[in-house]
């Protein structure tokens, strides 16, 4: 018998090899990868914007990453900074018409499959799972902070 440790670990695992492999799959006709889904699909979520450092915490990537990732976003034309502060990174990405259109088929594409992969599951079990894993990831992220703080 698996112990939870290894059966929480590799459920994750390959859950979130699976959502890559899709992600990638999926948005291979568009030529987006996986960060650069991460951020239109939030950036469309976000009518007002979002701030660089706003996207690094919804995304789960560093600045470095994201910024690499914006500036691909806007040479691809999807994004843009609406300037109110002589900081970069204080100012708003939006979407363009075309970022919005890309946006779009994200929300249509991920819904599906998200739709797919909870398939059998009722509304209850749904929601179940949901703030079961939301309280586990929150459990997580307290221990990582007691780490980082005690060997600042």
């Amino acid at each position: 018998m698996k112990s939870q440790y290894d059966l929480f670990t590799s459920l994750i695992a390959k859950a979130n090899r699976c959502v890559q492999k899709i992600k990638n799959f999926e948005m291979e006709e568009v030529g987006l990868k996986g960060k650069q889904v991460q951020c239109l699909f939030h950036l469309y979520n976000s009518k007002e914007g979002l701030t660089s450092t706003q996207l690094c915490l919804l995304c789960g990537e560093d600045k470095a990453a994201i910024s690499r990732t914006i500036k691909e976003l806007e040479n691809l034309g999807y994004v843009f900074f609406e300037e109110q502060s002589d900081k970069v990174y204080k100012n708003p990405i939006k979407l363009t018409n075309l970022g919005e259109k890309i946006g779009e088929l994200i929300m249509e594409k991920t819904n599906n499959f998200v739709e797919l992969g909870g398939e059998g599951l009722s509304e209850q079990d749904r929601k179940n799972f949901y703030a079961s894993l939301a309280l586990i990831c929150d459990n997580l992220q307290k221990i990582c902070d007691d780490m980082e703080k005690k060997n600042g």
